[in-house]
């Protein structure tokens, strides 16, 4: 017998348990416990959640007692936020097809004039080659997008939504265009000869 266990004894038997053992088994119901509660409540506030869409859609009169349902009720607003879900796609898809960009306000470019967009943070390769293939060559066109047009920009390159906003690229691509014209500026400007 080692000092660090318990020793239980009924009748003629002895029985040492290791404290490390005791110790894990409390860790393990400890984590349990907790891992119960996180998913009681994670479940509780999803069909919270659920509840409140039928409230706003009229399909649930207002109750101030709590709700749960059961199995078949369950399936029931499973299927009713299925199909509003799927009502919701089919209505950003076509959002998107309706959505075209203000190419007179952001002005137009051919792949001839095309800046390196992958000189924004954000822009790799392939979203370049996305943002091509929707018209979009330079940082000017980039530097004049407001939200709505990030949003539709977003959508047609299937892009990480808020990622453009949060990589900034407006700004960046305002100050690429800013030095792109300073350098173009030193190049075709008046040099000065020395005396």
């Amino acid at each position: 017998m080692t000092a660090f266990s318990l020793i239980l004894q009924s009748g003629d038997d002895t029985i040492a348990v290791p404290l490390i053992y005791i110790e894990i088994f409390i860790l393990m119901l400890t984590s349990f416990v907790i891992g119960y509660f996180f998913a009681f409540f994670s479940q509780k506030s999803k069909y919270l959640k659920k509840i409140t869409l039928l409230r706003k859609r009229g399909e649930l009169p207002d109750q101030e007692e709590s709700y749960f349902p059961d199995e078949e009720e369950d399936e029931e607003l499973e299927e009713l936020v299925a199909i509003q879900t799927t009502e919701e796609s089919t209505q950003s898809k076509n959002k998107q097809k309706s959505g075209v960009l203000d190419f007179e306000r952001l002005g137009y470019a051919e792949a001839g004039e095309a800046d390196d967009l992958q000189k924004i943070i954000g822009i790799g390769p392939y979203t370049e080659e996305k943002l091509n293939t929707i018209g979009i060559y330079t940082f000017e066109q980039i530097s004049r997008f407001n939200d709505s047009d990030i949003e539709l920009v977003t959508e047609l390159i299937q892009f990480f939504p808020d990622r453009i906003k949060n990589d900034h690229w407006v700004s960046k691509a305002k100050m690429l265009l800013e030095s792109k014209r300073r350098s173009q500026l030193r190049r075709e400007g008046p040099r000065m000869k020395k005396a």
